[in-house]
């Protein structure tokens, strides 16, 4: 049977955050302040977490059972998703949240945060369990049973990833500017340090909207050194998972994929059938479109493959020294994390 085709940012069942609401939180702060960029910047990684799971959500109704490939690519994309979450929630309770705490002098500052991270670790311990097993073949790839799952993890979830905006707005009554900006540093190298380009990187570039506004604003995010990055990940980094990311929600660019995993609703389907084009002709047109975008692609990649390799020579060399003069003047990764807890060490 014929799949169509969809253009659409999935929206279920995690609502994105639009607004870090600072005009009514902290509304003598203008908006250039350390703690409304850390809370944008929050926000934005929130949404990156739910446009993956809502991905997850809106395709697991379309992935055939029966096709071995679609199934594991699915679930290494999933697996992907719930990694990314866990190592985002790890690096602030052993970094960022101890941080605040012992630079503002006021221990139990981030608790009911830690509290809320508690309050889902039930429900997202079954997703993974669930996703396990698919990719094990231990159990059957079901679409109701994925999505019930998704459901019980998304209220607490989505409750915490919206609280905790607020809540970082309020640091900028007990931290200093510079503090909070350090703080928020140490999260990111962390956050960096722990986990693997190969999977982070396409998973956060594939989950953007560049059209998104935060505070009525675009805000660049991620935050890159050069605009290269998302080229260099579209054709060299996500090669390695490339069956994964067919089930990002968006291009490597912020675009929306076209993807024929997500389902259409109801009012989308009556207006295809109206039609005068065929389906036929949608789906020819759209392999034919698909076959010579690839093969520009490789025509690129065969003539850009010398450049490109000395760019990722000048890239490794630009971070070396980046981290070289950040570590003249903030503590290192380590030091921070010896700094809060030397047991981490």
């Amino acid at each position: 049977m014929a799949r169509s085709f969809s253009r659409r940012w999935p929206e279920r069942p995690f609502s994105l955050i639009t607004t870090t609401s600072h005009h009514v939180y902290a509304p003598a702060l203008p908006s250039n302040h350390h703690a409304v960029r850390v809370a944008r910047l929050m926000a934005l990684t929130h949404n990156t977490i739910f446009r993956a799971f809502n991905a997850i959500y809106a395709q697991a109704g379309v992935v055939d059972p029966s096709k071995t490939k679609d199934v594991a690519d699915f679930m290494t994309f999933a697996t992907f998703a719930i990694a990314f979450l866990d190592n985002h929630h790890q690096c602030e309770e052993n970094i960022f949240f101890p941080m605040l705490e012992a630079q503002s002098g006021t221990p139990g500052l981030m608790t009911h945060n830690v509290e809320q991270h508690r309050a889902f670790d039930v429900p997202l311990h079954a997703l993974r369990r669930y996703v396990d097993e698919v990719k094990s073949g231990a159990a059957r790839l079901d679409a109701a049973a994925l999505r019930a799952r998704i459901q019980d993890l998304a209220v607490p979830l989505e409750q915490h990833l919206h609280d905790e905006i607020p809540s970082l707005l309020e640091l900028s009554g007990k931290l200093s500017e510079e503090a909070i900006n350090t703080c928020y540093k140490a999260l990111h190298d962390e956050a960096e340090g722990t986990t693997d380009p190969f999977r982070i990187g396409p998973l956060v570039l594939g989950c953007q909207d560049s059209t998104h506004l935060m505070d009525g604003e675009m805000i660049q995010f991620p935050e890159l050194p050069f605009r290269l990055v998302p080229y260099l990940v579209d054709h060299i980094v996500s090669r390695r998972y490339a069956g994964a990311w067919r089930f990002c929600p968006g291009t490597f660019h912020g675009q929306p994929r076209e993807t024929a995993f997500f389902e259409f609703g109801k009012s989308e389907a009556s207006t295809r059938r109206k039609s005068s084009t065929s389906r036929d002709e949608i789906l020819m047109q759209a392999a034919l479109d698909s076959g010579i975008t690839r093969a520009k692609r490789r025509f690129l990649v065969d003539r850009l493959a010398t450049p490109v390799f000395v760019l990722m020579l000048l890239f490794s060399l630009y971070l070396a020294v980046a981290q070289y003069a950040a570590n003249l003047h903030l503590p290192t990764r380590g030091k921070a994390r010896a700094w809060v807890n030397p047991k981490l060490l």
